[in-house]
């Protein structure tokens, strides 16, 4: 069992516009609670006792929420504004060791999205299409095995396995590698994201991924992104967990 997770939210929102200049996106609310918050509690509810946000873009905000809270941690990026995910990941990984399970800030999923990533090997979670409008392409190898990934749906000749939904768990060897080949980009490029790090352990690690077809969960970059998390996806999440927590 996992008991780590980092939550990369130092981005400064630029595609949310008016709102992201106010409002960290990890921090906009979806039935009154603050995405990073639900989170949160998720994790914790699955015994995750440590949970580490990584903050950037107007972190006294996260600081007003998370700062007292129990078994949170806030790590701030001081170069959020001219690094990306990739350096914030490196800065929450710093003096961690062992499995985590690696998640966007920025995220809203049913609670059945995080049973793959809470224990057993390596796993990317895959999702089936969303037309979500910013989708980030998996192709894999030998079936389930993650190749690479790339948000032009033709950047392979080959039919892409699913979608990236920004949830992920390294166990404890490859949190390591997962450092080394971080390392390795980020002396390429300071402000390559996170997955450019794992394109590149992939290069010398088999990592499986998990798809789930009809994963209920969005990620919120726009107003629209936003908007359709409130108005469709949610009300699914709802109705998932619901019949989760009565089959359980």
């Amino acid at each position: 069992m996992t008991d780590t997770a980092l939550i990369v939210a130092a981005g400064r929102g630029i595609r949310m516009g008016p709102r992201g200049t106010l409002t960290p996106k990890g921090l906009l609310k979806i039935n009154d609670t603050p995405l990073v918050a639900r989170s949160v509690n998720l994790l914790q509810a699955k015994g995750v006792s440590r949970v580490r946000i990584v903050t950037g873009h107007l972190a006294d905000q996260y600081e007003d929420i998370f700062g007292t809270m129990p078994g949170v941690e806030l790590v701030h990026n001081p170069d959020f504004a001219t690094t990306g995910s990739l350096r914030s990941m490196m800065t929450g990984l710093e003096d961690l060791s062992g499995p985590f399970v690696l998640l966007e800030s920025d995220l809203i999923y049913e609670t059945a999205a995080l049973a793959p990533v809470l224990d057993g090997p390596s796993t990317i979670l895959v999702s089936g299409v969303t037309g979500s409008g910013d989708e980030v392409y998996i192709w894999t190898r030998d079936e389930t095995i993650f190749d690479t990934m790339s948000k032009k749906i033709d950047a392979q000749p080959r039919a892409h396995f699913g979608e990236l939904t920004g949830l992920s768990r390294f166990d404890a060897e490859d949190t390591e590698r997962l450092k080394t080949a971080a390392r390795a980009v980020l002396a390429e490029d300071a402000k390559a994201d996170y997955e450019d790090s794992v394109i590149r352990l992939a290069q010398t690690r088999d990592i499986a991924c998990t798809l789930i077809p009809d994963l209920a969960w969005s990620e919120v970059d726009t107003e629209e992104m936003l908007s359709r998390a409130i108005g469709t996806i949610w009300p699914r999440i709802q109705e998932r967990d619901t019949q989760l927590a009565t089959a359980g």
